[in-house]
This record gives structure tokens, C-alpha cells and sequence, in this order.
């Protein structure tokens, strides 16, 4: 196991960590909204490829480009992932509105979430693992939430090939949280679209979508219909049914503390991620909207697995709880295994 430290390599004071494990696999992560900017995997013959979408170099993080059509590459998003309608909500008997910035609600954190803040980073050197400590602390009326929310993730790449996400959060006053990460992967390596990606996400059930793609509160059955991926569907086939792909919110299964969720396979070269979490959702989406930018990207060039809970989760009382109250500590943990078949 070992790090690769490189220090101010832009011009927005951008520091680059690189993990690998003994096996070559190998992840980047940058300060700047702990983004993930490359994960490098063998496939079935061994060759290295980056198979998820990120920037080598960092000053098209800052270009007009990519904010005008801002696809979150890699990012952690919160306060809280996903949206909010309209960016209102009631908490304790007091209303709360929060900056909106995505046609009229509130998306991922607000105009500018916890993806464009720099964390600081420490770096862990273990036996059997190698982490990246990563802490912000959000200031009380930040996008107009309530509370000083202190926020530690760590990553940690494992010698098993195991690339976990650990989120924790505690709070001064009761506020919202609801924490992901926004990777795209994209098992080719980046030489052609996901069309020929196969995705499995043991889930039966969705939140419907109304207005600004806020759930509608209603929970449905999606067993044999063109929304159903518990069985495996190759991109390309849900295409042919669902024009602009994916972007739903579907409800996993498995209601254990630590559940599979589901798998990528790039049947063509081998590769597989296989998808580990203590959320109760994920939100899958397949990139229709995401831009071209340094060539990098455009429609359909990568799959977000967001783990997370439901959206607009403040308004719907009945939706799993994402109130963080003084004294409470957040914890959720994501895992990403990478193997081949």
C-alpha cells in the first residue's frame, strides 16, 4: 500500500492524493469536494484503465464549461444529496428555506455544496489499508441550513481491492443530512459509452417523480416494467425503452445494516464493481445531461450508483428519517469492490 502526495498543482491551490494497493489498483482524490478523479482497474487480461469520469488536470474543475452544465464529477454532495422541493421545508415548527439553484429547488447542497468546498485531508497509512481523512466543518446558516455541522469522511482502498466511503457528521442544532458521493463509472475505461455496461440493483420498489424530478411521497411496485434492474439490463436495452435513460431513486431490498445493492459488468473486457452500503437507496443515473467538456463526457459516458436516502426526505414524513439532532452521530459507509469475471 502507498500514497502519492502532490501539493499546489493549480491555480486554486489543489493538493492530489493517489492510493495503491499491491494489486495495482489505484484511486485519486483531490481536496476540492473530495472529488474522485480517476480509479485505475485491471480488466480480464490485466490492462489498466481509468474506468470512472474525472479530470487529469484540475483546472477544468474551475471552467465555465463544466459548471454552465455542472455534472458533480466525483464529488461528495450534501448537506443533503438529491433534492429538496422548492428548497422548503418545516423542522421543529419552524420554516426553513434554503438557497434553491436547480429550477427552483434545491439540489445537492445548494449554489455551492460541499462538492466546491476545499476539506482538509490527512492521510493513514494501515497494515491492511490506506485512508484519506477528510474533515469540513459547515458553518451554521450555510445555503440557510440550521446548525454548525461538523463532517468527517475518510476513504479507504483496501488490499482486498475494497474502496470504502465512510461518512460521519454531528451538529449543534437539528438540521437535515443526507451524504453521497457522485462518481460516474464507466467499466470501457472511457473508450466508448455505458450502452454495453450491464447494471443490477436489487430493488422492487421507486419513489415517483412529479415536479422539478421531486418524489411525488408515493412508493411503487417496479417488477417487470422497463424500470425493473434486479434481474440485469445492459444499458443499451433500457435505452431502447427509456430514451433519456435513468435517474430514479430505487428503494434496495435488502433491508440489512451492510446490504449488496447491486453490480457494473463490462461483459466485453471483464471488469465488475459491485456495490456495498448501509443507505436504504440508491439513485442511479446514467448521464443524459452530462456535458462534453475537455473531452471528457457527453451523453451516456458514465453511470452515478448515488447511495443515499430518499429524496425530499424533510417533507415526507414518511420516508426514513435524514434529521440529525445535537448529541447524535451520522454514519453511513458505502463500499465499492472492483474484480472481473
Amino acid at each position: 500500500m502507498k500514497v502519492f502526495i502532490e501539493k499546489n498543482i493549480s491555480s486554486h491551490d489543489i493538493d492530489r492524493y493517489t492510493l495503491t494497493n499491491s494489486n495495482g489498483i489505484s484511486v485519486s482524490v483531490i481536496n476540492l469536494g473530495g472529488v474522485i478523479t480517476s480509479i485505475s482497474s485491471p480488466d480480464r487480461n490485466g490492462k489498466m484503465g481509468n474506468i470512472v469520469l474525472g479530470f487529469d488536470n484540475l483546472e477544468d474543475y474551475y471552467s465555465k464549461d463544466y459548471l454552465d452544465n455542472y455534472p458533480y464529477f466525483g464529488a461528495i454532495c450534501g448537506r443533503v444529496a438529491n433534492r429538496i422541493a422548492y428548497g422548503k421545508f418545516t423542522l421543529d415548527g419552524k420554516d426553513i428555506q434554503l438557497n434553491k439553484n436547480h429550477d427552483g429547488c434545491h439540489l445537492h447542497g445548494g449554489t455551492e455544496g460541499f462538492d466546491r468546498k476545499l476539506w482538509d485531508v490527512t492521510v493513514r497509512e494501515e497494515k491492511d489499508y490506506i485512508a484519506l481523512d477528510l474533515h469540513y466543518v459547515s458553518a451554521d446558516g450555510e445555503e440557510k441550513y440550521p446548525g454548525n455541522l461538523i463532517v468527517d469522511i475518510s476513504y479507504y482502498l483496501s488490499e482486498n481491492n475494497i474502496f470504502t466511503i465512510d461518512y460521519k457528521a454531528k451538529t449543534d442544532k437539528a438540521t437535515p443530512v443526507n451524504l453521497t458521493n457522485h462518481t460516474y463509472f464507466n467499466l470501457s475505461g472511457n473508450q466508448t459509452d455505458i450502452s454495453d455496461t450491464k447494471i443490477q440493483i436489487l430493488s422492487s420498489k421507486y419513489t415517483p417523480l412529479g415536479e422539478c424530478l421531486v418524489p411525488t411521497g408515493e412508493i411503487e411496485d417496479i417488477r417487470d416494467t422497463k424500470l425493473d434492474l434486479s434481474r440485469g439490463v445492459k444499458f443499451r436495452d433500457g435505452f431502447s425503452l427509456l430514451p433519456e435513460g435513468y435517474d430514479f431513486n430505487y428503494i434496495l431490498d435488502d433491508k440489512a445494516k451492510i446490504k449488496y445493492a447491486g453490480v457494473l459488468v463490462d461483459e466485453n473486457n471483464g471488469r465488475t464493481v459491485q456495490i456495498f452500503t448501509t443507505q436504504p437507496a440508491v439513485q442511479v443515473y446514467s448521464g443524459f445531461w452530462i456535458p462534453k467538456v475537455a473531452n471528457i463526457g457527453g451523453k451516456f459516458s458514465g453511470v452515478a450508483i448515488e447511495t443515499q436516502h430518499y429524496p425530499d426526505a424533510v417533507n415526507k414524513p414518511h420516508f426514513p428519517n435524514t434529521i440529525l439532532r445535537p448529541g447524535e452521530l451520522y454514519r453511513e459507509l458505502t463500499m465499492w469492490k472492483f474484480g472481473t469475471i
